[in-house]
């Protein structure tokens, strides 16, 4: 059974052990097939060039659209609003990140 040996430290068991050993294989699977494709996808756009759509047999099987978007620059609003305006703008928010530590770093 896992423990906590103090506030907000747990000592894990043998049974959240095997899933940290799951997730730390899967996690390295996923960086092979993502790789993978990675380079699949690369060659699939170089054969596409300009073209946005992509047929094989007769059959539509890629789609590669230009899509225009437009964002908020935050670094310009910074450069030209007064900081009381953006001091109104500013929404805190708490989050948890949830990252595997390497033995290398501790």
């Amino acid at each position: 059974m896992s423990i906590e040996v103090e506030k907000g430290v747990i000592d894990f068991d043998d049974s959240v052990a095997m899933w940290l050993e799951q997730y730390r294989s899967a996690l390295a699977k996923i960086k092979e097939w993502e790789e993978i494709a990675d380079v699949a996808r690369s060659h699939i756009e170089n054969a596409l060039g300009d073209g946005e759509l992509g047929y094989y047999q007769g059959q539509q099987v890629v789609r590669y659209t230009t899509i225009t978007s437009t964002r908020f620059d935050v670094k310009r609003a910074k450069e030209i609003l007064p900081p009381q305006v953006l001091d109104l703008l500013q929404v805190q928010s708490v989050s948890r990140r949830f990252s595997l530590v390497n033995n290398e770093e501790l």
